[in-house]
């Protein structure tokens, strides 16, 4: 072996880009892709490739054993013989001639197999300097090729672990001002006429691995800007004395677009160029230090597209197409804010309203039902009308309400007694016995099939609840001559449910741990995510664990994410309510003295509407009826807690005993990646086990998209009646045009007036992040989202009405709450100072 004197490296251990073969098997998929850029004269940093010759010189000379369970440890522990290391040193000092520092990738072969992903599993070192770090970082790409999934991935596609290829890229590092990735096609709408650009501040890595909400830029293939979406850039990764840093970003950088026209346009057409070459959609990660422009990378777009020609027969049912279009759907993202997983559109979706038409049907609903279909990863509904004449269902269903309404809450507990508890017994069981394949797909099905039982219960609940609350507020209008403010609802207030019930009980939990030294230094020193085995060390610490697990084992079943599968429950992680706990603690809330608060503010504002009618029979006919609502005040939080949280997180726990199976079979890296996968996928892999890790990693990067960019609030075009029947249930479909550049308008759903800075939360996963005093800003809140509202000044979400969980919530803490504004997420931003009058639904922003 030699070193070639024009300094492009021994022809069979490192090649400058430029020189290199194309073949994945010598130099990995990841350098492939750069040194095809690099020949096609692309802005690419200059670089090398390590080749799988030189891994192979290496253990060989070490007498290393692939199959040693021990091989990563023993490659870093091993020396990198001396004619090996004067030839890596001599290309990394050639670079470094160059570059003030680079960058050290693994490149493995095995990284573009069809059906295989490996993205994320291998290494990258960034702001390499010295000899020494230099081939330290090199083992570390080799010892990566050794994580047990990568060796699992092996054995599944039965190729010896000798034959794996590990290439490792040096490239030199570009320390960026703006960096970011492009899609050569719209990775959401699927429409190939649109590029969308992720830029944030400093080094790439921030926004491929998502701890930063990127700036979004949409625009057509010609240049053509559609829009701009700007992102929190909370912080930015820059080059340190040694390795990266994570830096905060300023609120000027914060409050300012990271790219320019210029720019753009620059990265649109190298998009376009870079396709050419390729022959099909590609994204790319780029970077620009001092205004000029680098390509890092570059690989195929693989993903199908879910459009009306290509959409698979199995999921025709529930993801809208082209056709679907032309008829009126609306975006429900007053029920469901987030985007939804893939296995839970597809299980979930038809028996949703599948149960909803069989109860309109079953209740004679005038209304009908709504059918609903997934776009964007949104749910949007379409109204269907029963096919009977709307006078004669008025009447048959007026009949059949009057007859439910007094009794409403003792008959949504004998259902769920009757009905719904058995199913999840029986789900509990199924979850603790062994799984074999076959019957794993039994229970899919199963699965399906009790979410449509569990929904026809669900609406024979909550549409006699809807229609008893319609009927109260026509009275009160009727009655007093003015709609009902929000006010009516806040008398309500004070009435038990199980959101308030699981609260009490972490209060009074809260106040056993600060009546205890001992156990309240662990619980209030412990690391996150450590008190658990804290608490677990000593007598009185296990006594309170155990008191904690009696807790989760009732209140437990409530996915973080409300209406999905995704994210961990209670019930799995007792550190959610261990947080929670402390978080009593720290804002020293009373819940028996604010509860009796609520109760008593909630009889003066009733007598006050008492006193407001002057004739007595119409006065008991207005009581009457305002205590049928009050008495079934508890369904809205009840039935979500029952049904909407319970079931989705048992149906949770029994799916990962499924995913355990893909896990076993090599078809899943994780567990939790299941959730990334239609159900025809999952049968498909059980039936006849093959890898789906590169669609779950696809499909994982669609899911953060979508969670950052809008998605229409409708298509079609409404009828007047449409429209209003959509508003009435659902809420608004557009944004308030009385909003200004200082104010936003909302929904008045708890009364108050105060002022104070935001926080825009988008899960609690954030939940940390949050503190008291904040006012809280955010999509939509669920019953798991209570802790937020013992800190919160007030709160301004972007969905939601008088009856949501958001409203109930906030009027039982006393805090203004603004909800349904549409656009409070995107126009607030962290630290702007505002004033929430709850009192006539509006946001004042005073310093943003």
């Amino acid at each position: 072996m030699f070193i070639q004197r024009d300094g492009r490296g021994a022809n069979m251990y490192t090649e400058r880009f430029e020189n290199a073969a194309e073949s994945n098997e010598i130099v990995g998929g990841k350098a492939l892709n750069l040194i095809k850029m690099k020949k096609l004269g692309m802005p690419v940093p200059n670089g090398f490739v390590i080749s799988n010759e030189s891994f192979m010189h290496f253990v060989e000379r070490n007498e290393l054993d692939l199959q040693s369970e021990a091989i990563q440890s023993e490659i870093m522990e091993a020396n990198i013989p001396d004619d090996l290391s004067s030839i890596l040193l001599s290309s990394f000092h050639e670079l470094r001639e160059d570059y003030t520092s680079v960058a050290v990738r693994s490149s493995s072969g095995a990284e573009d197999l069809e059906g295989a992903s490996f993205a994320g599993q291998y290494e990258t070192y960034l702001n390499v300097k010295t000899d020494e770090e230099f081939l330290s970082r090199v083992k570390g790409c080799w010892a990566s090729c050794f994580e047990n999934r990568v060796r699992q991935y092996t054995k599944t596609i039965h190729e010896n672990v000798e034959k794996i290829s590990m290439g490792v890229v040096v490239q030199g590092l570009i320390h960026s001002d703006v960096s970011g990735v492009i899609f050569s096609q719209d990775p959401v709408t699927y429409n190939p006429d649109h590029i969308v650009i992720n830029a944030s501040y400093g080094l790439g890595e921030a926004v491929v691995s998502g701890i930063v909400t990127p700036d979004t830029y949409l625009a057509k293939r010609d240049g053509t800007k559609i829009e701009k979406i700007k992102g929190r850039k909370e912080l930015k990764i820059i080059s340190g004395s040694t390795g990266t840093l994570e830096v905060e970003t300023t609120k000027v950088e914060q409050d300012a677009y990271c790219l320019n026209d210029v720019q753009l346009t620059q990265l649109i057409e190298l998009t376009l160029e870079v396709e050419k070459h390729y022959g099909h959609p590609v994204d790319l990660e780029f970077a620009i230090q001092d205004q000029k422009v680098y390509l890092l990378q570059a690989r195929p777009i693989t993903t199908v597209i879910e459009d009306a020609e290509v959409i698979p027969e199995a999921r025709k049912e529930f993801i809208l197409d082209r056709t679907d279009k032309e008829d009126f759907w609306f975006l429900i993202d007053s029920r469901f804010p987030d985007p939804i997983s893939p296995l839970f559109a597809s299980i979930v979706t038809q028996p949703f309203y599948q149960g909803m038409a069989k109860a309109a049907e079953e209740l004679r609903e005038p209304s009908g039902y709504i059918q609903m279909k997934v776009h964007n990863g949104y749910y949007y509904g379409k109204q269907i009308h029963l096919e009977t004449d709307p006078k004669q269902l008025f009447m048959e269903n007026e009949k059949l309400m009057e007859n439910l309404y007094p009794d409403l809450t003792n008959r949504m507990h004998d259902i769920i007694h009757d009905h719904l508890l058995p199913i999840y017994r029986y789900m509990d069981e199924e979850t603790s016995k062994e799984l074999t394949a076959a019957k794993a797909i039994r229970g899919l099905g199963e699965v399906e099939g009790f979410f449509k039982e569990v929904y026809y219960w669900h609406f024979m609940i909550v549409l006699p609840l809807a229609s008893i609350t319609i009927k109260l507020e026509r009275l009160f209008k009727s009655l007093l001559g003015t709609e009902p403010p929000h006010e009516l609802y806040q008398s309500m207030a004070g009435v038990m449910n199980k959101s308030l019930e699981s609260d009490r009980i972490l209060w009074q939990l809260s106040l056993k741990v600060k009546n205890e030294p001992q156990l309240l230094k662990v619980v209030m020193d412990a690391d996150e995510g450590n008190v658990s085995r804290d608490l677990s060390a000593f007598g009185k610490g296990k006594d309170f664990l155990e008191r904690v697990d009696n807790f989760v084992n009732v209140y437990g079943y409530r996915c973080l994410k409300a209406h999905d599968f995704v994210g961990e429950t209670w019930i799995e992680n007792p550190e959610h309510v261990l947080q929670i706990i402390k978080n009593f603690i720290i804002n020293g809330y009373d819940f028996d003295k604010e509860f009796e608060t609520a109760v008593a503010d909630g009889k003066r504002i009733y007598q006050r509407f008492l006193n407001g009618i002057e004739d007595s029979a119409e006065r008991d006919l207005f009581n009457k009826h305002y205590q049928m609502v009050l008495d079934a005040a508890v369904i809205t939080d009840d039935h979500h807690f029952y049904i909407d949280a319970m079931f989705d997180a048992k149906a949770r726990l029994y799916l990962l005993k499924v995913s355990e199976l893909l896990v076993e079979q090599n078809v899943l890296d994780d567990a939790e990646d299941i959730w990334f996968l239609y159900k025809d996928e999952v049968i498909a892999a059980l039936d006849a086990p093959h890898s789906l890790r590169e669609t779950v990693w696809e499909r994982k990067r669609q899911y953060d998209l979508q969670g950052k960019m809008k998605t229409p609030s409708f298509f079609g075009k409404p009828k007047d009646e449409d429209r209003a029947f959509v508003e009435m249930v659902f809420g608004s479909l557009e944004e308030s045009k009385e909003n200004t550049a200082s104010t936003i308008k909302g929904i008045s759903a708890s009364g108050g007036v105060c002022e104070g800075k935001v926080k825009v939360i988008s899960g609690m996963h954030e939940a940390s992040n949050f503190k008291k005093g904040d006012i809280l800003v955010c999509r939509n809140t669920t019953p798991v989202w209570t802790s937020f509202f013992q800190d919160a000044k007030a709160i301004i979400t972007d969905t939601g009405g008088m009856l949501s969980h958001s409203a109930i919530i906030a009027r039982e803490y006393r805090i203004p709450a603004v909800l349904g504004t549409k656009v409070g997420t995107d126009r607030l931003k962290d630290g702007d100072r505002v004033i929430v009058d709850g009192n006539t639904g509006t946001v004042t922003i005073i310093d943003g």
